[in-house]
């Protein structure tokens, strides 16, 4: 019998253990961030109602006829992996009534999302996302805001100057109407049933020089708040680029929107975060309207961006103590009693890892072991256990001691300057 040939289904990602510790180092550095602008955590299920994104997102619109993962449950319901979380956010804060209490009107969460589309560098048939959603106010302060938590993550990081904020105005539903059908009656020949306006818009807008530009449908309010929005922007002395060609994918977007790029990437891929301002979204799924503003961060390509920025390779930066007792039971138990000491010491960023495998070679396991980021390397070996002592390496500073177990934690206190 042939043997199964296992492996992950096409566009899904194993993540390695670097790739871990870049997610939660990138993780770690936003919720420092969007904590202290009061932004709550919220989480939703991964499965949803299919009817929720049918009620919120135009049929024509890929997403809901090609993209989603559905299926039907007990030949009742409709259910799909989330394709996306803002509307999973809005279904959580109008289900639960949160628009009640002032002090829960912003939000963010982090998860997986499902999309079965073409996979292409840094976006996955299942990719990872970091939302924020601000809810219940009319004002472009709002959006302001956001565009501001966001470029203090991008300082955090480093990479500010690796991106490009691109704005635009889209206007409003009933002004895309208008454009759409204008569209309509004046390009009839290049029509096709169920296509998506707005990315009919940005196809054909370089091949036609006579196609019309939607910026010039935009009602005169909307056209005020986005020059209120860029004076604001100047103000704070953020750097943008307004692309009149610019659109979201959805449909349920209004007035501003923007895309942070990397400029170091040039292609469709370069988009690492996207959002605006959906004030019209909650009319589709309850009779209540609370206007909001929102944005995603797609975790994989800015880890993606990360690297390529600073062409390296992140690893653990934390004191590795890396314990080798592998020449019998007596010397495995000694190494276990030593991690349990040093770890009673409550030092700071301090990671222990106990290797009890049996090897051949010494030396080429401490080969291995000096290529993955270990500080100190402590050695109970046949020759420490004859001779009753062990061996500590500081393998940054290149220096040793051999020392009775009972000195092991004051000579990690002087290796480490704890």
């Amino acid at each position: 019998m042939n043997k199964l040939n296992v492996r992950s289904l096409k566009g899904m990602k194993d993540y390695l253990p670097n790739d871990m510790f870049l997610l939660n180092y990138v993780k770690k550095c936003f919720k420092n961030i969007i904590l202290s602008y009061c932004f709550n955590e919220i989480k939703f299920p991964i499965i949803e109602n299919s009817n929720l994104f049918r009620k919120c997102i135009d049929l024509d619109y890929n997403l809901f006829s090609k993209e989603m993962y559905s299926f039907l449950y007990y030949n009742k319901f409709n259910l799909c992996l989330r394709p996306e979380g803002t509307i999973c956010c809005l279904r959580l804060y109008l289900q639960n009534k949160l628009f009640l209490n002032n002090f829960f009107n912003k939000f963010w969460y982090i998860g997986s999302m499902f999309r079965h589309e073409k996979p292409q560098k840094g976006r996955y048939r299942e990719f990872i996302q970091i939302g924020l959603e601000s809810y219940n106010n009319k004002s472009f302060l709002s959006d302001i805001e956001l565009i501001l938590i966001i470029k203090r993550l991008w300082k955090k990081l480093d990479i500010e100057n690796f991106l490009i904020l691109e704005i635009n105005t889209i206007g409003t539903l009933e002004d895309r109407e208008k454009y759409f059908n204008y569209i309509k009656k004046k390009f009839s020949f290049l029509i096709k049933k169920n296509i998506n306006y707005l990315n009919f818009f940005n196809k054909n807008i370089i091949k036609y020089n006579n196609f019309p530009k939607l910026i010039d449908f935009i009602n005169e309010k909307s056209l005020i708040n986005f020059k209120n929005i860029c004076n604001k922007l100047d103000f704070f002395g953020i750097k943008y680029v307004i692309n009149n060609s610019l659109i979201r994918g959805i449909d349920y977007y209004n007035d501003f929107i923007f895309e942070w790029k990397n400029s170091l990437i040039k292609n469709n891929s370069n988009t690492i975060c996207a959002g605006g301002r959906y004030d019209k979204l909650s009319n589709y799924i309850s009779n209540f309207s609370i206007p909001a503003v929102g944005c995603a961060i797609g975790l994989d390509r800015l880890c993606i961006s990360l690297k390529e920025c600073y062409n390296k390779k992140y690893k653990n930066n934390n004191i590795n103590i890396y314990i080798l007792c592998s020449y019998n039971e007596d010397s495995r138990l000694i190494g276990l009693i030593i991690s349990e000491e040093i770890l009673n010491c409550n030092f700071n960023k301090v990671n222990i890892y106990n290797y009890n495998l049996y090897y051949n070679n010494l030396n080429n396991l401490i080969s291995k072991i000096i290529k993955i980021n270990i500080r100190i390397l402590i050695i109970i070996d046949k020759k420490e256990i004859d001779k009753n002592y062990i061996t500590i390496k500081d393998l940054y500073k290149n220096k040793q001691k051999k020392v009775i177990k009972e000195d092991v934690i004051s000579v990690l206190i002087d290796f480490l300057n704890i």
